[in-house]
C-alpha cells in the first residue's frame, strides 16, 4: 500500500456509566456552569472513524451510531511504510486505479457535517489533521466497499431507508423532513446521498457482524473477573446539588454573595440578578452534577465548599462571574455487578469482536493498493491507532 493509515480521532464512552444524568435543565446546567462536552471537530472526526454499534448476538444498539463511518473500525494496525506516488493535480487519494477528487471529497465531508450538525476545525492546524484522517478513513471505506461486494454482504433498500426514516425523526424532530431537506440543501448534499452513507454503514456492520462471528461468547464467570479487574472504573463520582447565578462583573456577584450572606434567600437573589435566564427562573438551580459536569474554576469552588447550605464565589467562569450554593452533596458510591452487568458484557463482546477485526482488517489494507496526495497523506503511518474502539 502506498502512503499507509494511520490513527483515526475517535470519540469514545465509557463502557458502563459512572454518573447520573443531569437534574433538571441539563441546557442551563451547561449554559451557566459551562458543563464539558465534545466539540463540533471531535464530532465530525469520529463520525469518520468510528465503526456502527453492531448487534452481536441480537444485543440491541443505538441507530445513530449506524452512521459512523466503521472504516477504521476499532483501528488499523501498525502497517509498513511504502513508497509515496505523486497523484494528478485535484486528487486526494486513489485505491487501485479509482481516483476520489477534491470535490467528491468535499461533498464526503459535507454529508457527514450535515448528518452530525458538525463542521471541520478552522485553524490551519487542526484542519490539517482531520483532513488526513478524513482521507485515510474514506480510503478504507472504498476497500471495506470492495470486499463487501466480494463477499455479496448487501443491504436492501427498505433497511437503509428504514434507518433514514428513524434518523430524521432522531435529529429533526422539530422540522421533520423539511428541516433535514433544507440541512442538505445548505451543505449542496442530496438525500440520496445520505441514503447511499447509511448503507454503507450498514453493509459494513453485516460485514463486521460475519467476520467477528467466531468470537466466544460472554460468560457470568467472565463478567465477574472483568468486574473484578475494573472494578475502579465503575463508581458513581461523588454529586452535588448546585445553585449558581451568574452576572457580568466581580462587583455584582460579590454584591449577590453579600445578600445571601446577610440573611437573603439564594433562589430570590439568583431569580432577580442572574444573567443566565433559563435558571433564573428557577432559582439559580443546576439540579445534580458530578464534578466533571461543570467548567472548572467553577467546580473546584463548588466542590470544596461546605456542604448543606455553603457558598462558593465570586468565581470567573466562561459566562461570567459565578455565585452558588450547595444544597446537598451525594459522596461517591460502588456499583455493584449486577447494576453495571449487561452494558459490561457489551464491552466484553466488543473487545473480543475487535481481537478478530483489526487484524483482518490490517490484511485487507496491507493488500490494497493506496495512494495518498501529500497534503492528504496520514503523518504517522506506523503509529498504531489511539482511542479507537467500540
Amino acid at each position: 500500500m502506498k502512503g499507509t493509515n494511520s490513527a483515526t480521532v475517535v470519540e469514545r464512552e465509557d463502557p458502563v456509566p459512572v454518573g447520573t444524568t443531569t437534574k433538571g435543565r441539563p441546557d442551563a446546567a451547561r449554559a451557566t456552569a459551562g458543563a464539558r462536552g465534545p466539540g463540533p471537530y471531535r464530532k465530525l472526526v469520529a463520525a469518520l472513524g468510528r465503526r456502527s454499534r453492531v448487534s452481536p448476538r441480537g444485543r440491541a444498539r443505538p441507530v445513530a451510531a449506524v452512521l459512523a463511518l466503521v472504516v477504521v473500525l476499532g483501528g488499523l494496525a501498525q502497517l509498513v511504510v511504502h513508497e509515496l506516488t505523486t497523484l494528478p493535480a485535484g486528487v486526494v487519494l486513489q485505491v487501485g486505479d479509482r481516483s476520489v477528487s477534491e470535490a467528491d471529497f468535499r461533498q464526503r465531508i459535507d454529508l457527514l457535517a450535515g448528518l452530525y450538525g458538525a463542521q471541520p476545525p478552522q485553524d490551519p492546524a487542526g484542519r490539517e489533521r482531520f483532513e488526513r484522517d478524513a482521507a485515510q478513513a474514506v480510503a478504507a471505506s472504498m476497500v471495506l466497499d470492495d470486499v463487501a461486494r466480494e463477499r455479496n454482504v448487501v443491504v436492501p433498500e427498505p433497511v437503509a431507508q428504514q434507518a433514514l426514516d428513524a434518523i430524521i425523526a432522531q435529529k429533526f424532530a422539530q422540522g421533520g423532513r423539511q428541516a433535514f431537506a433544507q440541512a442538505l440543501g445548505s451543505l449542496g448534499v442530496s438525500e440520496a446521498d445520505v441514503l447511499g452513507e447509511i448503507r454503507r454503514q450498514l453493509t459494513t456492520a453485516r460485514l463486521f457482524d460475519q467476520v467477528t462471528a467466531p468470537a466466544p461468547p460472554v460468560t457470568d464467570p467472565d463478567l465477574a473477573q472483568a468486574y473484578g479487574e475494573r472494578r475502579d472504573r465503575f463508581v458513581v463520582p461523588e454529586q452535588r446539588h448546585l445553585r449558581n447565578l451568574v452576572v457580568d462583573s466581580r462587583e455584582k456577584a460579590q454584591q449577590a454573595l453579600t445578600q445571601v450572606q446577610g440573611g437573603a434567600d439564594f433562589a430570590a437573589v439568583a431569580t432577580q440578578a442572574s444573567m443566565d435566564r433559563s435558571t433564573a427562573q428557577a432559582g439559580g438551580d443546576l439540579g445534580t452534577l458530578s464534578r466533571e459536569q461543570v467548567e472548572g474554576p467553577i467546580a473546584d469552588a463548588a466542590f470544596t465548599a461546605a456542604p448543606n447550605g455553603g457558598l462558593y464565589g465570586p468565581v470567573q467562569g466562561q459566562y461570567g462571574w459565578n455565585v452558588g450554593q450547595v444544597l446537598e452533596v451525594a459522596p461517591p458510591r460502588q456499583l455493584t455487578l449486577d447494576q453495571v452487568r449487561d452494558p459490561l458484557r457489551g464491552q466484553l463482546d466488543d473487545e473480543r469482536r475487535l481481537a478478530l477485526w483489526r487484524p483482518w482488517l490490517t490484511d485487507q489494507l496491507r493488500g490494497a493498493d493506496i495512494t495518498y496526495a501529500d497534503p492528504y497523506r496520514p503523518a504517522d503511518p506506523d503509529a498504531a491507532p489511539a482511542g479507537v474502539g467500540p
